[in-house]
């Protein structure tokens, strides 16, 4: 057996770490790595499903060996703590080979703010992969929902601080869904800044959304219907000052919607209404105002005619069956393909001219004094006339544009109690 109090010089200091390396914690180990003829030490440790060695600014002396097993033991404290990698790197970066410690500590939230802002412009949208475009409606109000509304709160000629933080938080009530975006928007820019000691904060922050939405209105195909004889002036005399051309465009976008399940916007993108219209892949898709397409597919693309994209990007949807109106098409005119032509001011902001159809669409069912006034409820009915007539959940998910999950979990929530006898 060695005597290590009778060894002297690099045979000590390999042998001292040979002892010390066993003391790391469970997880995380020590090792030796040589280059340029000069010695240092790594971290070894699991994190996902890789196994990675790390550098963490300690060299093969005895300080520095007893260093690295101190910073191995936080090492293995802050992966349990964690929730995503990145926030991991950014506390290793801080913590463990002292990066920028002083710089970030001083960054202001301005300087974060732009940190955030380059990087969500740099990067594709989440759905469509699409690159995102400074000058694009649509993109700007993601980035004002997403951040922007809630880092104007934010004093940002400070540096970054916990109780900014907490106190920006503090304008949102927990629980709310508002309160779970601003959470995560603040965490985004922590990260961004790597500021371990605002990360750590945040992350220990209760974010879950416990309170919903109870206003949401559901609708049932019956009572479209009446709806729209009303509006139309089949049932009911219209006052003389009704403007029933543009009583009938709109109906139509609102039957189409819920003929294929749309979202406003999408109807207002549709490809091929009066013209055939080739898919990428050389497909024609006859006009839907073509009286020999029977099928009535129809293509729905990227933008809008106003220039505002679409929530999933280019796809095709079919007309949802309903098993007591069995030719919707026809019976709702939907082959007229009698779009309206409303644009809005060209002096709008990107917000209004981003909410155009959604805010024009609420204000006509508002005028012409209807109980209905969310469109998205035509949207779900389709998704239930589907699922009454028991189309196939996967395709129907793939015509409306969305997830089995997002069609089984969150487009139940508007069922009328009509629709489910």
């Amino acid at each position: 057996m060695t005597d290590s109090n009778k060894l002297i010089g690099y045979e000590a200091l390999r042998a001292l770490y040979e002892s010390i390396k066993a003391s790391t914690p469970k997880g995380v180990g020590l090792k030796r790595e040589t280059k340029g003829g000069k010695s240092y030490l790594q971290l070894q440790f699991t994190i996902g499903d890789k196994r990675v060695a790390k550098a963490c600014n300690c060299s093969f002396t005895e300080d520095g060996i007893r260093n690295a097993v101190l910073k191995a033991q936080k090492v293995a404290e802050a992966l349990t703590k964690f929730s995503t990698e990145s926030e991991f790197w950014a506390w290793y970066d801080s913590e463990v080979l002292g990066k920028s410690r002083i710089k970030n500590d001083l960054i202001t939230f301005g300087e974060a703010i732009k940190l955030v802002e380059d990087e969500f412009w740099r990067s594709k949208a989440r759905t469509t992969k699409r690159k995102r475009d400074r000058s694009n409606p649509s993109d700007i109000k993601s980035w004002t929902d997403t951040y922007g509304k809630f880092y104007k709160h934010l004093p940002v000629d400070k540096a970054m601080s916990v109780s900014d933080f907490m106190t920006t938080l503090g304008r949102w009530e927990p629980g709310t869904k508002a309160y779970k975006v601003a959470v995560s928007a603040m965490r985004k820019l922590a990260r961004s800044a790597e500021n371990a000691v605002c990360i750590e904060k945040l992350n220990k922050i209760d974010s879950k959304q416990t309170e919903f939405r109870n206003d949401l209105q559901s609708v049932d195909i019956d009572l479209f219907i009446k709806i729209r004889d009303k509006v139309l002036g089949i049932t009911e005399k219209l006052h003389p000052n009704a403007r029933l051309d543009s009583r009938k465009d709109w109906m139509w976008v609102f039957s189409t919607q819920m003929v294929y399940g749309l979202r406003i916007s999408e109807v207002f993108a549709i490809l091929n209404l009066t013209k055939p219209f080739k898919t990428p892949d050389g497909v024609t898709i006859p006009a839907l105002n073509d009286p020999t397409n029977k099928d009535n597919i129809i293509a729905i693309g990227e933008f809008t005619d106003i220039g505002t994209t679409t929530k999933t990007g280019f796809r095709l949807a079919v007309p949802i069956p309903h098993p007591r109106y069995p030719d919707l098409v026809k019976q709702l005119e939907i082959k007229a393909c009698r779009k309206p032509n409303n644009k809005p001011r060209e002096d709008s902001c990107p917000e209004t001219i981003a909410k155009f159809y959604s805010q024009t669409a609420r204000a006509k069912l508002v005028k012409w004094h209807l109980d209905l006034t969310q469109t998205h409820a035509l949207r779900h009915l389709a998704n239930m006339n589907g699922r009454t007539s028991g189309v196939n959940p996967t395709a129907l998910a793939q015509s409306l544009g969305h997830s089995v999950q997002m069609n089984e979990n969150t487009y139940t929530k508007r069922v009328a109690t009509k629709t489910k006898l």
